[in-house]
């Protein structure tokens, strides 16, 4: 004969007894010893930072800080028992939600052993206190694992908002990759210069953000900090490239004046736009190559010089220029190779080229080298460098003026 037995709860409402609920008082009674007095307005932002590595939705975390709120500050002190017997009523009325709700959500905080059940013998929740506001006697809901898990708690709100901010920053840092390829490859592009060098960079910085999606996904912070690591060395294999295809002195898009200027199109191209051959014009006019081209001056100032003229302003980038007889194309190949040696990343150096111009941009270049060798920049040179850059943007960059100054320091009359 085989006997079963089993445990039926319907007739007293109790709740049945699990592995579960067992291991988490087992844990819990473990801990309590160690565990400190709380302040209780603290636990409100650490379980905000630790809802998400805890799978607490807001609903629940939400009635979890309605029961904190009917306790009191000396509940949390070492030695007592915060206990809270609001109904499941109160709680509903005070969540605008149905007592049903109230119900699923008291399931899952329980589940997360965030608070435990200290029942009475007929079910219901009732507490009294003292004069002194001590708990006498209490049956209801138990907070005591918030105590005792307080440090973990911490710890976990401390790890997710390091990994929000990883996150935010990575996007950040993503976005701005991103743009900067896209600048590059649209330059690119317009110059009419090909090859797999080019969309070697755009599989890089898709293969990187890929990479990053997954991790974050995943929430793995390890992963996603290995992904935004690979940046640095796509801005190297960046500038590499722009460098030896696109400033290379024996090809046009080296930025002499006979191409054409580069504009690059942020907006699709009117369906009336017309377009002209690069490599004609109607009347053919030799550019005057006395002066370089240089964004509009503040004072009026207007510097004419060969590029010689301007090796002989600027020694500390003589030696970037190999012609003896050196072009202004000789000056920007010069300008792109110094900008490496002084630390400006690639971003900035192409933003400059698009806001001066070639010529602009390699004497913005070379007066940063020159500062820099003379001691006159107290922050780094890719700050100053950016410095002018900014200055430009309100109209207030005068590389005219600066020439001048150049050219009278000299003594050149």
């Amino acid at each position: 004969m085989t006997c079963t037995q089993t445990a039926f709860t319907g007739a007293t409402g109790a709740r049945p007894i699990t592995a579960w609920s067992r291991r988490l008082v087992r844990d819990l009674e473990a801990r309590a010893p160690a565990a400190g007095a709380v302040e209780r307005n603290r636990l409100y932002p650490v379980l905000d930072g630790a809802k998400v590595a805890l799978g607490l939705g807001t609903p629940a975390l939400e009635t979890l800080k309605h029961l904190i709120g009917f306790t009191r500050p000396d509940d949390w002190q070492e030695g007592r028992t915060p206990l809270a017997w609001p109904s499941n009523y109160t709680l509903a009325e005070r969540a605008g939600v149905t007592e049903s709700a109230i119900k699923a959500r008291l399931r899952q905080l329980r589940a997360l052993g965030l608070v435990a059940a200290h029942d009475s013998a007929h079910g219901r929740r009732t507490g009294r206190r003292d004069a002194a506001g001590t708990i006498t006697s209490a049956y209801g809901l138990d907070l005591s694992p918030l105590r005792i898990r307080f440090a973990e708690l911490a710890a976990l709100a401390e790890a997710q908002t390091a990994q929000s901010r990883l996150f935010k920053e990575g996007r950040l840092a993503l976005a701005r990759t991103r743009r900067l390829v896209g600048q590059v490859l649209a330059q690119a592009a317009d110059l009419r210069l090909t090859g797999a060098h080019w969309l070697a960079l755009q599989d890089a910085i898709d293969a990187i953000a890929a990479q990053a999606a997954a991790a974050r996904h995943a929430r793995d912070s390890d992963a996603y900090q290995a992904a935004l690591d690979r940046l640095p060395l796509l801005e190297r294999q960046l500038g590499a490239t722009v460098d030896a295809h696109m400033f290379a002195a024996e090809d046009d898009g080296s930025g002499s004046k006979s191409a054409p200027a580069i504009q690059i199109q942020t907006s699709p191209l009117s369906a009336n736009s017309v377009s002209g051959d690069r490599t004609r014009s109607p009347v053919p006019i030799a550019p005057d190559r006395s002066a370089p081209s240089l964004p509009a001056s503040p004072s009026g100032s207007v510097f004419k010089a060969r590029p010689a003229d301007m090796l002989a302003l600027f020694p500390s980038a003589a030696m970037y220029v190999a012609s003896p007889r050196p072009g202004w194309p000789d000056l920007h190949a010069a300008a792109a190779r110094l900008r490496h040696d002084l630390g400006i990343r690639t971003g900035t150096w192409v933003d400059a080229v698009e806001q001066l111009g070639r010529d602009g941009a390699a004497i913005a270049m070379f007066i940063t080298a020159e500062r820099q060798a003379r001691g006159d920049i107290r922050v780094t040179t890719g700050a100053y460098f950016a410095g002018m850059l900014a200055k430009a943007r309100v109209d207030q960059l005068d590389l005219g003026k600066s020439l001048w100054g150049f050219r009278g320091a000299l003594g050149v009359q």
